[in-house]
């Protein structure tokens, strides 16, 4: 369900859309088939039909998110959905229209899933659930899960969403009361099933507003650890005597790997830059041009092709003038390639992350670790 993922290569709106299909689909026939064999095979003990249940989901969101995440971001959930698109996470021309369609493609994956599972267990596929959850307790913990979903989304490191949002699911199924659904497509799904995992329709929609209430929340927690980060005086290295503190400004994108080591170089060399998160505030035309031209570099040099609607805007066609690519930028800010670092020695288009040390004026850095591993060693170089 995570979403700020980015992704490896450009796929097209309807691939997106299938593999949201598919993995809500999927997801919900792996809640609901586990939670009917778990309850045939328990002997009535509803703790071990519960935990087959639970590990049963753990393991299928696990894959589905690994598998699908480069492709569509893995929601699987309209929260996550509304999130991504509050914060600008919605890579396509039309960020509103591919967020409405996501959600219906999430809620006819969860019908089909549902009935795939019932299918399979020979029971009737059209049926509705009898099971009754409903009052404060239970709303309570779906907005409680649903915060606590969104928070792990948004606060993962990049690479390790997958992982981390199957186990605060797999713990969510045990310390909420209501077994964690954080996801209004499950609810829709749960109904259509009679079974273990089932909700009454007339339990379904206080469910979802608590979800959606959760999800607000789990929002604003996460924008809570979005600035201001503390840093302690062993992550940091000292200035040396000779070293003045710096202006610099970073535009910065937070799910980016290669901006996030940048930035992190740059704290290191005991400057705290001013951060400009440009997908939520994105520079105005002006700014825009002046930061190309500071760069020396074409308007088509700044322009990221993947995981952006690059493809879908045709942007590739020469025939849009300078001016227009700018528009381009601005009503769709994941254009614009990362990070653009402006510092007293120039304004750089930093790719691969080693080459912000050409305009950092600072004195020569301690070898830095990158988040994959790579160390980088500054051999001082800096413009003249």
């Amino acid at each position: 369900m995570p979403t700020d993922v980015t992704t490896p290569a450009v796929f097209g709106l309807r691939q997106k859309l299938a593999a949201e299909f598919l993995g809500t689909a999927l997801l919900l026939c792996a809640v609901i088939g586990s939670g009917i064999m778990a309850q045939r095979l328990s002997g009535g003990n509803g703790a071990i039909a519960l935990l087959a249940n639970t590990l049963a989901t753990v393991f299928i969101l696990y894959v589905l998110i690994e598998t699908l995440a480069p492709i569509s971001g893995a929601h699987f959930n309209p929260v996550v959905s509304l999130v991504m698109l509050a914060r600008g996470g919605m890579e396509s021309a039309r960020p509103a229209k591919a967020a409405a369609l996501f959600i219906g493609v999430q809620l006819l994956g969860a019908v089909a899933g549902a009935w795939l599972a019932n299918a399979m267990f020979d029971l009737p596929v059209l049926q509705l659930s009898s099971k009754v959850r409903g009052g404060w307790g239970l709303w309570l913990a779906e907005a409680v899960a649903t915060a606590g979903l969104i928070l792990v989304i948004l606060r993962s490191p990049q690479g390790k969403a997958g992982a981390l949002v199957a186990c605060y699911i797999g713990a969510a199924y045990w310390f909420t009361s209501s077994t964690s659904f954080a996801n209004p497509a499950a609810v829709v799904g749960r109904m259509l099933s009679d079974t273990f995992t089932g909700i009454a329709p007339a339990n379904a929609f206080p469910f979802v507003v608590a979800q959606c209430v959760g999800g607000l929340a789990g929002l604003g927690l996460a924008r809570c650890f979005e600035h201001d980060e503390i840093r302690t005086p062993s992550s940091v290295s000292p200035p040396l005597p000779t070293q003045r503190m710096a202006e610099i400004t970073i535009y910065h994108n937070p799910a980016c790997g290669t901006s996030r080591n940048i930035l992190a170089m740059i704290r290191s060399s005991g400057v705290e830059p001013e951060v400009i998160e440009y997908l939520k505030t994105p520079p105005t035309k002006a700014k825009l041009k002046e930061l190309i031209a500071a760069m020396g570099i074409p308007v088509r040099a700044l322009l990221r092709e993947k995981g952006t609607p690059y493809t879908e805007l045709h942007l590739d066609d020469p025939k849009w003038t300078d001016d227009e690519l700018l528009d381009f930028m601005l009503a769709h800010p994941i254009l614009i390639n990362r990070p653009i670092v402006v510092t007293s020695l120039g304004t750089k288009l930093c790719r691969p992350s080693q080459a912000v040390l050409e305009i950092l004026p600072t004195s020569k850095l301690s070898p830095f670790t990158k988040e994959d591993g790579e160390v980088v060693v500054d051999e001082g170089v800096r413009r003249g």
